[in-house]
């Protein structure tokens, strides 16, 4: 009878963690759900985006296809984070350089005479609280005009904010391939310190007080990130360069901790698209989409909270899927097509939700 009882209520405790889990809802905004705002939802957005640089002042231009969100912006292909950019493995670019020369302090070293790494221990780098991600996150970048207010997360152009893969965290700051780390890569992606040991945190100068422990940022073959996934050693701080085909490519992400995470999936030829899932790993069941309106490029935003964490005893395990927009590929979607694609991950750590960022509000913001 003991025996009895003992599995019925493990197996209550099972059905009560899963549906806890299914229950799983996080928030998102997309690509596809700026795409959708039209104009009775745009003025229902909170805090309302009233007055935005350039000429007429009107922040709704910023939401066009033509501007930062779409092809030609900073995250389309012809941006730096694109085939032309400094991380590009289609063209010879710093990436591509420093990690056949071994590591970009070895370079800066050469030309400046002193050691790379010693700029995370200056007072004032870019990773502490003199930098983005410090106290004017809060309270000084939302007053400077609407467009900046809505970049903390889960606003209007927060994937173009610091917290985004154009930020300090990103792969063009001091934790990617051309960062301040010091580390050389091996073949893998993987950082390596000079006994071979591969890294994945820093420390950086926080104040005069403190230092904080950051992740790396790295640039890792679609084979060796698959892996990490499939091990549940992938964190959120990475990026892929890789060639995709109408079968997805999933790479499973390990969140330990509450945080706003930002995928983006540049494509490597203009005027090309990508779908992007991202899916609980255990139910299945899909979060966020991206990818419906070829016009922007495609990316998702995630507000990861500490209900998510434990609920999923302490790591929310997510697929990310990226596959071809088969409407690219014409007659060729009946039998297989191909197109390069640049897969970026940034986890904004739980170091920056110490503070409220601003309940934004609107018909973009999304529940699965």
């Amino acid at each position: 009878m003991k025996i009895i009882i003992g599995v019925f209520l493990a197996s209550i405790l099972s059905l009560l963690i899963f549906s806890a889990e299914a229950r799983q809802c996080t928030k998102y905004t997309s690509s596809d759900t700026i795409a959708a705002i039209g104009s009775s939802d745009y003025s229902k957005i909170d805090p309302f985006p009233a007055i935005c640089p350039g000429p007429t002042g009107e922040c709704s231009l910023y939401l066009q296809p033509s501007s930062a969100l779409g092809w030609y912006g900073p995250i389309g292909a012809l941006g730096p984070l694109g085939s032309t950019g400094p991380l590009s493995h289609q063209i010879f670019s710093p990436s591509s350089l420093f990690s056949f020369i071994g590591n970009f302090q070895d370079f800066f070293k050469s030309v400046s005479g002193s050691n790379m790494s010693l700029v995370l221990s200056d007072r004032r780098n870019p990773l502490s609280d003199a930098g983005p991600l410090g106290p004017s996150f809060f309270n000084v970048m939302p007053v400077m005009n609407d467009f900046t207010k809505h970049m903390q997360g889960l606003g209007l152009w927060s994937v173009l904010g610091p917290i985004g893969p154009l930020g300090a965290l990103g792969p063009l700051g001091p934790l990617g391939p051309v960062g301040a780390h010091g580390y050389g890569r091996n073949t893998d992606g993987d950082y390596v310190d000079e006994n071979d040991n591969i890294q994945t945190t820093i420390s950086a100068v926080w104040d005069d007080n403190t230092s904080k422990q950051w992740p790396l940022y790295e640039d890792y073959t679609r084979s060796r990130a698959i892996e990490l996934g499939k091990k549940g050693q992938l964190d959120t701080s990475f990026m892929v360069s890789a060639t995709g085909n109408l079968s997805e490519d999933v790479y499973t992400v390990s969140v330990k901790e509450p945080q706003y995470l930002t995928i983006l999936v540049t494509p490597a030829i203009l005027a090309k698209n990508f779908n992007v899932q991202v899916r609980n790993h255990k139910t299945k069941s899909v979060l966020a989409v991206a990818g419906s309106n070829i016009s922007y490029t495609p990316w998702i935003q995630l507000f990861i909270s500490e209900e998510d964490i434990n609920a999923n005893q302490g790591n929310v395990k997510l697929d990310i899927s990226v596959k071809v927009d088969p409407l690219d590929c014409g007659v060729l979607s009946m039998i297989q097509c191909f197109m390069d694609y640049y897969l970026y991950v940034t986890g904004s750590t739980s170091w920056m939700l110490r503070s409220p960022h601003i309940p934004y509000k609107g018909s973009y913001v999304k529940s699965c």
